[in-house]
């Protein structure tokens, strides 16, 4: 088998549509749950089986070339009727909103023109802003451009040492109220990095495309203690409760603490509500920042009004401290990245078949993507599907701009 290496430097058009801007891609997850395992296996073909844990962010550079047929349904956009069936008949398998509307808009479309099926209706050529997409003739089976893809490696999440949004340099300057018990042991380590979006100094100042938000199948690599085998499990950290979420899918109350009974799936909101409120503190820095350089300029102008008129006093805005909220329609270019729910591990002896299943009910009450995967197999779709619905976004985005 070919690595994606070799496979991308054999293709006619080497050279990707987006090389100067790569998708970038964030994988975030509790420990022992194969995200670095993944990036390798996506990246090299190949991945490691000694559990070597991360100790900072990592970004990983490639070439990512779609080359296998199942590959080349899923980015093509004029075969959504064949991705769609495709979907259906699978049970690891779970299309995010975004992209089944969208499958099904244009198997509308197809209909619409008189056509069974919409690759008849597809130019010899495609191209958005990510790949390309080409035909010989009437050939039914497209090429797809090689696709320049940055994933970003991130250290197990620790329920116990996060805040979101915050730099780790700011801590000197933030008061008790604010860091709580963290405020007693100041040197403690504080696992900032894979959450951060912006702060107004943050690396990636909201340069994002996506999160995998990645747990594994294996319920927990250590068995639980005789003494807590009674106990029971808090609702918040329970796989079986969904009543802390509200109908739109955010939690209700969120809370930052861990227990020894989570497992890397109960982690999965806990992170989740983190990203929103680091993305609601992103853009509420960047529209104010936006909305003060506006100020500025008005200000100057009035403060030379004034002078002439002789008047010399004028009205100062209290500066505001609440967070605005985030749009969650994905046309909106305000609304945060998209989400993917990962689960690993799925062809172990240990794998549970309930926390599968559980993955797929979240990604239906979170509107996001869900596939389960095995590093041992084939997994290239993760990035193929996830390319898509960055694309999918896109398009609705610019057809919003348009009206």
């Amino acid at each position: 088998m070919k690595t994606q290496a070799e496979v991308a430097s054999s293709t006619t058009n080497s050279t990707p549509v987006n090389v100067k801007d790569p998708v970038r891609l964030a994988f975030l997850g509790g420990p022992r749950t194969g995200k670095t395992a993944t990036i390798l296996k996506l990246s090299c073909g190949t991945y490691r089986d000694t559990y070597y844990p991360l100790r900072k962010t990592t970004p990983v550079l490639f070439t990512y070339a779609p080359q296998t047929p199942e590959l080349t349904l899923i980015l093509d956009q004029h075969n959504s009727k064949q991705l769609l069936e495709h979907a259906l008949a699978r049970d690891d398998l779970l299309l995010s909103p975004v992209i089944s509307e969208a499958l099904l808009r244009a198997s509308l479309k197809s209909l619409s023109a008189g056509s069974a099926h919409d690759i008849h209706l597809a130019p010899h050529g495609a191209r958005n802003d990510v790949y390309a997409t080409s035909r010989d003739g009437g050939s039914a089976a497209a090429e797809i451009s090689p696709i320049l893809a940055e994933l970003i490696d991130t250290p197990a999440f620790n329920a116990n040492q996060f805040i979101p949004f915050l730099e780790a340099s700011l801590h000197a300057r933030l008061g008790k109220d604010v860091l709580r018990k963290l405020a007693d042991t100041p040197r403690q380590p504080v696992n900032t990095e894979p959450l951060l979006v912006a702060s107004g100094a943050g690396e990636m100042n909201g340069a994002i495309d996506g999160y995998f938000l990645t747990y594994s199948a294996i319920p927990s690599v250590e068995p639980p203690n005789y003494d807590e085998l009674n106990t029971q499990v808090s609702p918040t950290t329970s796989v079986e409760s969904f009543d802390s979420y509200n109908s739109d899918g955010t939690l209700k109350t969120a809370s930052f603490g861990a227990s020894k009974n989570d497992t890397t799936f109960s982690l999965l909101p806990v992170i989740k509500a983190g990203l929103e409120e680091a993305w609601s503190e992103y853009y509420t820095y960047k529209t104010r920042w936006d909305q003060g350089k506006e100020k500025d300029i008005f200000s100057i102008k009035l403060a030379l009004r004034t002078m002439f008129d002789g008047k010399s006093s004028f009205k100062v805005d209290v500066p505001q401290n609440k967070l605005l909220q985030t749009s969650m329609n994905p046309a909106d270019p305000l609304c945060p990245p998209p989400i993917w729910i990962i689960c690993t591990h799925k062809d172990l002896p240990l794998a549970s078949p309930k926390l599968i299943n559980d993955g797929k009910k979240l990604a239906q009450l979170w509107r996001c993507g869900f596939l389960a995967v095995d590093v041992a197999q084939d997994i290239d779709q993760v990035l193929a599907l996830m390319i898509r619905e960055v694309v999918e976004r896109r398009s609705l985005q610019k057809a919003r701009k348009r009206r």
